[in-house]
């Protein structure tokens, strides 16, 4: 095998090149529609991020002072 046959393989041979035989004309609900989450899940996150983010300017401060 020569160094120019490498480029014609594949990256990963054990993965099976597909070709998609099915096509619908069908819709898809809206990305809003199909939503798991609750209402008032994930509302803590931005006090999460917060917070580290005042531990991290304090932390660069300690160092760097």
């Amino acid at each position: 095998m020569s160094p120019h046959d490498k480029a014609e393989q594949p990256l990963n041979p054990a993965l099976r090149q597909t070709e998609e035989k099915k096509h619908t004309t069908g819709t898809t609900p809206a990305p809003i529609d199909s939503i798991s989450a609750r209402e008032g899940q994930g509302e803590g996150w931005p006090i999460v991020w917060f917070v580290v983010a005042i531990i991290c300017v304090g932390v660069t401060i300690y160092f760097f002072v």
